[in-house]
């Protein structure tokens, strides 16, 4: 063999090692979803429901996750297109992704509308019989049946959001205005107001949104559809948008609603949503987590890569140093271990540094987004992490 010919062999084991290498370390990262089928004694269906998982959702077994809930997720490009716009929007912070299917039971005559209209008060039920009106059992459903669930199979805050598109638009806003303490945000497109005499634009006018103690997201969208198909939706959301512009102060809750006149009905969901969820994503920089368990005592306990390392803990909270990175450092107790035992109260949303913000880590609960790391429960009071590297 010549020393050319040498040379070459070395050159392509080399790339054929850094290319397994890279393909070794970015195979756990794979987000994933997976289709659940739920027995519902309450609608006395067999209900599927999807679960998107964030890359490393495995691997960083300590982390809990918010929850989008999307409903009308048999159409399976809203659900697809939810999880796929959070990691362009969001990509320092992950969520899990549920979609709530309302699939078609021919045998039964059973249909999605049936899920998402209400028994109407306004105007003789006679009219909206081919609907099957059910959305009040739709809503124990989801509420007593699918979130329970989730938060059982799943590391949840329990801190969730609603999205909904056309009909399942309409029930996500019914229910910001009716049951709005399950959900801290909600995305309607292309809601249907003008249902049951304007009932939904009626009871939107009528709410008392300032009555919230928490921070709430409403987000309400309109397409083409006066235009097109729909005029009554329009006349409807005009009533919602003239109270909405004559009263700017609605206390706690963020109200915002847009128009898409150049989309249809089907494809004003895409720039909607994605307005959305980029809209979402600053209210919820602005509004960190609630504390909300008693102080418990935990340990944290913080595996350094050098035994020259010092190690800072900062986070969402006084015990925590309220995100001052160089104020809390940990004690060495070993060569590679540093420790320190605090009161705090979860969720907890913290990060690790070496005394500043251009020497954070990137521990074995984050990727390399360099997410904080969120933990909504810990019932044996330790915490132990590893530092895998030092971006400095």
């Amino acid at each position: 063999m010549t020393l050319k010919m040498l040379i070459a062999a070395r050159m392509n084991l080399v790339i054929t090692l850094f290319f397994s290498l890279q393909f070794v370390g970015y195979s756990q990262e794979i987000a994933k979803v997976a289709q659940l089928q739920l027995p519902s004694k309450i609608l006395e269906q067999n209900r599927p429901v999807l679960v998107y998982t964030p890359k490393q959702y495995e691997e960083r077994d300590l982390v809990s996750f918010d929850v989008i809930y999307v409903f009308d997720a048999q159409n399976r490009e809203l659900f697809d297109l939810v999880h796929a716009l959070m990691n362009f929007e969001s990509p320092e912070k992950q969520y899990i992704v549920i979609g709530i299917a309302s699939p078609a039971y021919e045998e039964t005559n059973y249909y999605r509308n049936s899920d998402f209209s209400p028994k109407p008060l306004h105007v003789p039920i006679e009219k909206y019989l081919s609907n099957k009106p059910n959305a009040e059992n739709f809503w124990q459903y989801v509420q007593n049946e699918v979130m329970p669930m989730i938060d059982q199979k799943y590391r949840t805050t329990q801190v969730q959001y609603a999205i909904g598109h056309s009909l399942s638009a309409s029930f996500v806003l019914d229910k910001s205005i009716h049951a709005p303490e399950l959900f801290t945000g909600f995305i309607c497109v292309s809601p249907n107001l003008a249902y049951d005499n304007d009932r939904l634009a009626n009871d939107f006018v009528a709410a008392d949104f300032k009555k919230s103690a928490a921070p709430k997201f409403l987000y309400i969208s309109q397409s083409n559809e006066p235009k097109t198909w729909a005029k009554p939706w329009g006349l409807a959301f005009e009533k919602v948008k003239n109270h909405v512009n004559s009263h700017p102060d609605f206390g706690k809750c963020d109200i915002i609603l847009k128009e898409f006149p150049n989309n249809s009905h089907w494809s004003g969901f895409v720039p909607a949503v994605q307005e959305a969820l980029k809209l979402l994503t600053v209210f919820i920089d602005k509004n960190p987590y609630k504390l909300v368990s008693n102080t418990q005592e935990v340990t944290f306990t913080i595996r350094v890569p050098n035994k020259e390392d010092d190690a800072y803990i900062t986070g969402n909270q006084n015990t925590l140093g309220n995100w001052d990175p160089a104020k809390i450092k940990l004690h060495k107790v070993s060569a590679f271990e540093r420790q320190i035992t605090l009161h705090v109260q979860f969720p907890l949303a913290f990060k690790i540094t070496k005394g500043s913000w251009q020497s954070q880590a990137t521990t074995n609960q984050q990727t390399d987004s360099l997410e904080n790391i969120v933990i909504n429960k810990k019932s044996d009071h330790a915490i132990k992490l590893t530092v895998l590297t030092w971006n400095q």
